[in-house]
């Protein structure tokens, strides 16, 4: 009687490991533990007896990584697979978990089927994987012992492998024999026209089987990679091309003794591991170029081109021979050495007898192998696959969960097409700006449309001018006009996605917006207080300096004649009712665009911005004058105010504000020196106390 397998399951969530336990139960028998520390005692205890575990990510104690960690180092992860069940879903994690060696990962909420079923194929795969290990350890300790036999046991050993690669990766028995074909019939014509290239029987022979396992590192990925359907993402094509170093890792483990050092071995690393490199240096691993790669290598390169454009795969459709030689010549698949692509058109006819599935032209466009991996849907007149009612709706789940979110924090989420220019908003772009959720025709839409503050339009060109690949996020503020009829902030995130090819070109902009009006309003208000007079209501000291900073024009220092003596007279309530009547007199007689502010005690300070015109500031001065004389304190009628104003430009003057505010204040005491109500302007190359004072002379008091 078989023995019962055994699940270890790793959760700090009891009610998650109950779930487990009720899918399992009836067919396996379940060990728990509710930490990573936990999981490591069982797995100590019971690694002989353990099929899988089922590990979670986030735990008390523990986590899984460092579960991963641990595992990997004792070399247990070799023995027991593991399968991350976690709601921790970023990309990063994902990628330790699989650099770890990790089976396979599922997301939390699963589908209990999805789950059992990966279960199964894991233990099946881990199963063949130790059969075959100890298969092929037996194997080769007989061929060192049975010379005669070697040809037998090896081609059982290749069939074998290639038949679990084959069976995993969803491909048809007759793909390793094709490859086997077309690498026998290239090595031929190399031979025959080369005389750097001539193989012996034996050679091709051996090449030829060692061809069959260009693929074995496939089983090292997970089938979430290997059988997906659809397009992968960057990451899961970094993990599927891991497959050329995983194949090499599967040899180097196999127990050869010397054999390692034997032909068959070298012409098995070197293909498992270049069969992806190009003639010009862009494939992988190791980005080899021309020479550099072996010719059993190319050979076998072009071979599994050709075999996969000839026959039918699950992301597209069949090439006729004469497409795919044209496309292999024309270098619509990676460049190859010229004298084997020399070869392989003098061998045209003999591929074609090997090209036994009726192909159908499915076009002109490019293709590769490495564009195959990546291609979301097959090049072909009809237009991508159907998908399955249960993937429909699965995926339209996943789409109503993101916009109830999106619709929860109150974001609108748009999607940008590039190739169609097509901009495509959530449902609540409709009720905020009374828009369609579809823009066709985006670019010029809005270009023309007055929806964006025509001078925040610049800011969207300068920030999508500056995405990357590598630099492929942007946030920014601008000003969109609602259904209200007025502009509204709105804090816009922008994520470019682009194409995992050699052109790198930008497929699709996705992002969000936020409205921030509120915010950016109260901060605006905030601002304004941190930087108004709370007296007079004028800009204070600061808020002057920082507007009129790096600016050109000319400077005001005004201050109150004998203001203490106001004070003392009529006391302090009626002191600041004259600092609010000046205040407000001041604010009255300048541009909306000059800087009016108070800048301590009874002292006035007035940018005019872009002023320099002496006739102007002159008359400026006077009316300042006669302000003084018409304030009035209601309370008491004999009360007189007057008032001195100094005048600088700035950078004439002073090469910055600060300094043009000290000459005006150089100017000032000039002026009260000369008396009441006057006005002087600084002037550097006067001989006396270096001003020049011009003076104003008093209006005639009409008071009574």
């Amino acid at each position: 009687m078989a023995k019962q397998k055994t699940i270890l399951i790793v959760d700090d969530v009891e009610l998650n490991r109950a779930i487990l336990c009720e899918l399992f139960q009836h067919t396996y028998a379940i060990l728990e533990a509710e930490n990573g520390e936990e999981a490591l005692r069982v797995i100590k205890q019971h690694q002989e007896e353990l099929s899988i575990v089922l590990l979670d990510v986030v735990m008390p104690v523990m986590d899984g990584i460092e579960v991963l960690r641990r595992m990997q180092g004792n070399a247990a992860l070799e023995r027991i697979p593991v399968i991350l069940i976690t709601a921790e879903s970023s990309e990063s994690t994902a990628l330790k978990g699989y650099n770890l060696g990790v089976a396979d990962i599922v997301n939390k909420p699963f589908n209990p089927e999805i789950v059992s079923r990966r279960v199964e194929n894991v233990m099946e795969l881990y199963e063949h994987k130790r059969h075959l290990e100890s298969k092929l350890q037996e194997q080769y300790a007989a061929l060192e012992e049975q010379a005669k036999k070697l040809a037998r046991t090896s081609a059982f050993v290749i069939d074998t492998l290639s038949t679990v690669v084959e069976f995993r990766n969803g491909e048809s028995g007759s793909h390793i024999r094709r490859i086997r074909q077309i690498t026998r019939v290239l090595l031929e014509a190399l031979s025959a026209q080369y005389e750097e290239y001539r193989f012996t029987d034996a050679q091709i022979s051996l090449i030829t089987d060692a061809s069959a396992l260009h693929d074995i590192g496939k089983i090292a990925i997970p089938d979430s990679v290997l059988l997906k359907p659809g397009k992968l993402t960057e990451k899961e094509f970094e993990v599927m091309k891991s497959h050329t170093i995983k194949g090499c890792e599967i040899l180097q483990r196999l127990d050869l003794g010397h054999l390692q050092n034997d032909e068959f071995y070298q012409y098995c690393y070197e293909i498992c591991r270049h069969h992806h490199e190009r003639w010009d240096g862009r494939g992988y691993p190791d980005g080899l170029q021309g020479s550099e790669i072996t010719i059993w290598a190319q050979v076998v390169s072009l071979a599994d081109v050709y075999e996969a454009l000839t026959n039918e795969r699950v992301y597209k459709p069949p090439y006729t021979h004469s497409s795919a030689v044209s496309m292999i010549l024309n270098g619509e698949c990676g460049s190859f050495n010229p004298q084997l692509l020399d070869c392989f058109l003098q061998a045209s006819d003999k591929l074609r007898e090997i090209t036994v599935v009726p192909a159908r032209s499915a076009g002109d466009g490019s293709v590769s192998l490495e564009s195959e991996l990546v291609s979301q849907q097959p090049p072909t007149p009809s237009g991508p696959a159907t998908l399955t009612e249960r993937t429909l709706r699965l995926l339209e789940l996943e789409r109503e969960k993101y916009h109830v979110l999106a619709e929860l924090s109150g974001e609108i989420t748009f999607d940008y097409d590039v190739s169609t220019d097509v901009l495509q908003f959530s449902e609540k772009f409709v009720s905020v700006f009374n828009e369609s959720f579809r823009m066709m025709h985006a670019r010029e839409t809005l270009c023309n449309s007055t929806m964006i503050y025509e001078a925040d339009k610049k800011i969207i060109e300068e920030k999508l001018a500056q995405l990357t690949p590598a630099d492929n996020v942007r946030k920014f503020e601008l000003r969109i006009k609602t259904n209200t009829g007025e502009y509204e902030w709105f804090e816009i995130w922008i994520n470019g996605i682009y194409m995992a090819d050699e052109s790198d070109s930008c497929s699709n902009l996705i992002g969000k917006l936020t409205n921030v009006n509120e915010t950016k309003l109260e901060n605006a208000r905030l601002r304004r207080r941190a930087e108004t007079d709370p007296l007079t209501g004028l800009y204070n000291r600061s808020a002057v300096k920082r507007m009129a900073e790096g600016e050109v024009g000319a400077v005001f220092f005004i201050d109150v004649d004998d203001f203490k003596g106001i004070n003392d007279r009529f006391g302090h309530a009626n002191g600041d009712r004259v600092l609010q009547q000046i205040g407000s007199g001041l604010k009255a007689m300048f541009r909306h665009d000059d800087l009016v502010g108070r800048i301590g005690g009874d002292e006035f300070a007035v940018f005019l911005h872009g002023q320099n015109d002496r006739s102007l500031l002159e008359r400026k001065a006077q009316d300042i004058c006669r302000m003084f004389q018409e304030v009035r304190l209601p309370e008491v009628r004999a009360a007189s105010v007057s008032g001195s104003v100094g005048i600088a430009l700035c950078p004439e003057d002073g090469a910055d504000y600060d300094a043009a505010i000290d000459c005006a204040d150089q100017a000032l005491y000039s002026a009260k020196n000369a008396g009441k109500n006057r006005y002087a302007f600084y002037d550097r190359n006067a001989k006396t106390a270096g001003f020049r004072t011009v003076l104003s002379e008093p209006d005639s008091d009409k008071r009574e």
